[in-house]
């Protein structure tokens, strides 16, 4: 757990006592602070109410005493949807934080701060392969780490680093409150529709992701993906000190740029393909994602025969296009963390003559976006409460079936690839969120791979 005399006799409050709140909740008390708290979960304010722990109620008295409220991701923050306590708190004139902005005060104040680095990785797709690959790259090469965030630990409850890397994964929602955040290494993976009703537009979307960039200084650096007009656009917004810290990549023309200090030039260069002997790093988002994380390695001066090597052993992430099951021409994909249309392609680009099972919680309606990949697919099964829009856009295009449930969709898959008589795959990449009958992703890709095997021992 990290901790920190900092923090030592502050009144803190905390909003929403979920795995972040609880987690930020013990470190403050144990670093010495007082803990307010609110949950609009009536039960949630029992529970931690008998651990010494305040329920804070809004009065002029109880908010003068508040030093800040730390805002826990899933409360949104601005606009007329903001919580009902950050309105209060803005009104009061408390002063409002982050997770991020909270490490960031420790950090600064850590008797380790000189030989710590941060990375931080954000985007739509991809962050947890990008972040699991680095922290894979470093322990490879003893390299002491950390892997934080929206992956592994909550940032609080994870060990103190006294030397190496705090890798963290994070979300357009931990940064929408973030302020004095300042990673070592911030990178923007990509950009696609989503949260746009936290958001409202993909614009607003883009803002949010770009505050990674807002406090580099002239040590840190900053890489982020062109391919993206919104991102683009909100580049050249930023202060020419902060430009010149980031690593622009044009991945559709193969070239990326960057700044160079001691000559005052903007240098060009192309970007060379890696030969990669692993499987589990197939696919143009695969190719990016390498790319990325050897120009983290290298920054923090790791040899590019080091990263390689390592590279190549890197066994993928779960739930990933992970690889279930490959025999007699027939092979098993779990996709289950395709939630939204843009990583639901990154996989149909991988495989050919598809049975796909897709289908929950659609998180937009843009999905003519798949029209280029419709070619590949042979069946589509779509599961969830509702059938749309899944099951209207796949029946007009290809032989599709809306089976509701995932055991269905898996029997049904098996016995229809059965008459296949070319090499064929089952992917079950949703492209939508689990909510509607699942408890989130993982639950979601358990089951799946359960049932293919439930479903291959009892056909013999």
């Amino acid at each position: 757990m990290i901790t920190s005399k900092v923090f030592l006799e502050k009144n803190a409050l905390i909003l929403g006592m979920g795995v972040t709140g609880k987690s930020i909740a013990a470190s403050l008390h144990k670093s010495g602070a007082n803990i307010y708290f609110w949950d609009d979960n009536a039960i949630i304010r029992k529970k931690f109410k008998v651990k010494k722990y305040e329920i804070f109620l809004d009065n002029k008295k109880n908010w003068k005493k508040i030093d800040f409220l730390v805002v826990s991701p899933g409360f949104k923050t601005k606009g007329i949807k903001a919580h009902k306590l950050i309105k209060l708190a803005k009104k009061n004139k408390c002063k409002i934080i982050s997770e991020l902005d909270l490490f960031q005060i420790y950090l600064e104040n850590s008797k380790y701060k000189d030989r710590v680095k941060i990375v931080g990785v954000t985007g739509t797709n991809g962050k947890s392969t990008a972040v699991t690959l680095l922290h894979h790259i470093f322990e490879k090469n003893n390299i002491p780490c950390s892997l934080v965030g929206n992956i592994g630990k909550s940032i609080f409850s994870s060990k103190e680093l006294r030397e190496g890397v705090y890798i963290m994964e994070i979300s357009s929602y931990q940064l929408e409150n973030s302020n004095s955040f300042s990673p070592d290494y911030a990178c923007i993976l990509n950009l696609s529709s989503d949260h746009i009703d936290r958001h409202g537009s993909i614009k607003k979307y883009a803002s949010e992701k770009l505050k990674i960039f807002q406090n580099l200084n002239s040590n840190q650096y900053g890489i982020v993906n062109l391919n993206h007009k919104e991102l683009k656009n909100g580049i050249k917004k930023l202060p020419k000190l902060i430009k010149k810290r980031i690593i622009n990549i044009d991945f559709r023309n193969k070239f990326f740029l960057f700044h160079d200090i001691s000559k005052k030039i903007t240098i060009k260069k192309t970007i060379t393909n890696f030969r990669i002997l692993n499987h589990n790093l197939s696919g143009d988002h695969s190719d990016q994602n390498v790319f990325i994380t050897f120009k983290i390695s290298e920054l923090l001066g790791l040899k590019r025969s080091k990263i390689l090597n390592a590279v190549e052993s890197f066994k993928g992430l779960e739930h990933r296009q992970e690889l279930v099951l490959s025999n007699n021409g027939i092979t098993i994909i779990n996709d289950s963390k395709a939630t939204n249309f843009e990583s639901l392609i990154t996989a149909l680009k991988n495989y050919k003559n598809i049975y796909l099972i897709c289908g929950g919680l659609a998180k937009d309606d843009n999905i003519k976006v798949l029209n280029k990949y419709i070619n590949q697919l042979v069946m589509v099964f779509v599961i969830g409460l509702n059938e749309n829009p899944f099951f209207n856009y796949f029946n007009e295009r290809t032989k599709t079936y809306y089976v509701k449930n995932l055991s269905n969709a898996v029997r049904m898959a098996l016995s229809s690839v059965k008459d296949s008589k070319s090499k064929s795959t089952i992917l079950f990449s949703p492209g939508a969120a689990s909510f509607d009958q699942f408890k989130n992703f993982e639950v979601r890709g358990e089951k799946f791979k359960k049932l293919i095997r439930f479903n291959k021992t009892h056909a013999g």
